[in-house]
C-alpha cells in the first residue's frame, strides 16, 4: 500500500513566520488622559478594576480590542488569519513552499486549512514527501485553495471545485448534513466560514492529497493490485471504472486474492461474466468516504448488498477488513480490503 501512496504523491502536477502581535504592543504609548475615561468594570469580572493603575486598565482594554480585531480575521489576509486560527503547521508549510505572496494577494480565496493534528496523522511516506520536496508540498497546499470565496452554505454533495493546483476536489455530505468532507477530509463544522480580508477559511480535520488519476489509473500504479487490475481488464470494466462515476471501490490486494481456494483466480479469468459479477460486488455508486460510512447494508453495482460494520476497531465490509481507507481518485474513492468479496448467489 505504501508504494501506491508514494507514487500518488510523486505523480502530482507540477511565509515568513508571522510575528506575535504582543511583540508590537501599541498600548505602550497610550495617553494617560485617555485611560481616565475608561468605564468601571464589574468586580466579579476578570478585567482589571479601576482601583488598579489606569495604565494597566488601558493596556488591558487595548489588548482586548486588538485581540478581537485580529482573531476575527476580517482585517488580516489568509496566512495570518490561518495562524490566528491555530493552524501553525499549515502556515509553516506555506512559508516553506513560498506561497505567502500568493495567499496575501487580492484573492478572493477559499482555504481548506488542515489542523496541526491532521498533519501529524499523515502516514510517514506522506510526511517525508512533503517535508523533503517543496514542489510536492506546494502542490499539496495548492490543492487546498480555491480561487474564489465559497461559503459552506453553498456546498453540496458531490460538488466538484477546481483548486489552485488545477485539479478538482470533491465535497461530500453525510449523516443528515452532520458530516462534510473535502476529498474525504472531514470539515470542522464549528470552524467554517472564518473570514479573512481576502477570502475565507474552512478548518479541516484531515489533509487532502491530490488524486493521481481515476480508479483504474490509481490502482495500476501499485503492484499490490496487479491481480485486481488484470481482472478488471478481463471483465471489460476498464471503461466503466475510468468514467465519471463517482464510485466507491473496495479494492482487494494480491494477498486477498491469494486467500481464495487454489485455482479460483484462473477459473474467474476464464469466465468473464462471473468475474464481472464478482468485481461489481466490490463497487458502490457514489462516494462513501470512511468518515461517512455507517453500519448497515449498502447496495452494490452488482445488485446485491454488502454489510458494512463501523466500530472502534475500524471498518468491515462483510468479512473483509478495510486496511487502508480514502485513497484519492478523480472519480470517487478507493478503500483497500484484505479479503475478496463473493456475492451470496455466485457459484465458485
Amino acid at each position: 500500500m505504501q508504494r501506491l501512496s508514494v507514487i500518488l504523491a510523486l505523480a502530482l502536477v507540477p511565509f515568513t513566520c508571522l510575528a506575535q502581535m504582543a511583540q508590537n504592543d501599541p498600548s505602550q504609548e497610550v495617553d494617560s488622559e485617555i485611560l481616565k475615561v475608561l468605564p468601571q468594570t464589574d468586580e466579579n469580572s476578570n478585567q482589571p478594576a479601576l482601583d488598579e493603575s489606569n495604565e494597566a486598565v488601558g493596556k488591558y482594554a487595548l489588548r482586548q480590542i486588538l485581540k478581537d480585531k485580529y482573531q476575527s480575521g476580517k482585517d488580516v489576509k489568509i496566512p495570518e488569519a490561518a495562524y490566528n486560527l491555530g493552524l501553525k503547521t499549515l502556515v509553516r508549510f506555506l512559508e516553506m513552499a513560498r506561497l505567502k505572496t500568493f495567499l496575501n494577494g487580492k484573492g478572493p480565496f477559499t482555504l481548506f486549512g488542515p489542523t496541526d493534528e491532521a498533519f501529524t496523522k499523515l502516514p510517514e511516506w506522506a510526511k517525508e514527501a512533503i517535508t523533503k520536496n517543496t514542489t510536492i508540498l506546494a502542490d499539496v497546499l495548492k490543492f487546498h485553495v480555491l480561487a474564489s470565496k465559497v461559503n459552506s452554505s453553498v456546498l453540496t454533495n458531490n460538488l466538484l471545485a477546481e483548486t489552485a493546483l488545477g485539479e478538482k476536489l470533491r465535497i461530500n455530505i453525510y449523516k443528515n448534513a452532520s458530516v462534510y468532507t473535502a476529498q474525504c477530509a472531514p470539515l470542522d463544522l464549528t470552524r467554517v466560514n472564518k473570514p479573512a480580508l481576502n477570502g475565507i477559511i474552512h478548518v479541516l480535520n484531515g489533509v487532502m492529497l491530490p488524486p493521481a488519476g481515476n480508479i483504474v489509473t490509481a490502482l495500476s500504479m501499485d503492484v499490490v493490485f496487479n491481480i485486481l487490475v488484470k481482472c478488471v481488464k478481463e471483465a471489460g470494466l476498464v471503461e466503466t471504472l475510468s468514467g465519471d462515476g463517482p464510485f466507491t471501490v473496495f479494492a482487494p490486494t494480491n494477498n486477498a486474492f491469494a486467500k481464495l481456494p487454489p485455482g479460483t483466480i484462473q477459473k474467474l479469468l476464464n469466465n468473464p461474466e462471473l468475474l464481472a459479477k464478482i468485481l461489481k460486488y466490490h463497487v458502490v455508486a457514489g462516494t462513501f468516504c470512511s468518515s461517512g460510512l455507517e453500519s448497515g447494508s449498502v447496495n452494490t453495482v452488482e445488485g446485491q448488498d454488502v454489510k458494512v460494520t463501523v466500530s472502534a476497531g475500524g471498518v468491515m465490509v462483510n468479512s473483509a477488513k478495510v486496511v487502508y481507507a480514502d485513497v484519492s481518485v478523480t472519480n470517487g474513492v478507493v478503500h483497500v480490503i484484505d479479503t475478496v468479496l463473493i456475492p451470496p448467489t455466485s457459484l465458485l
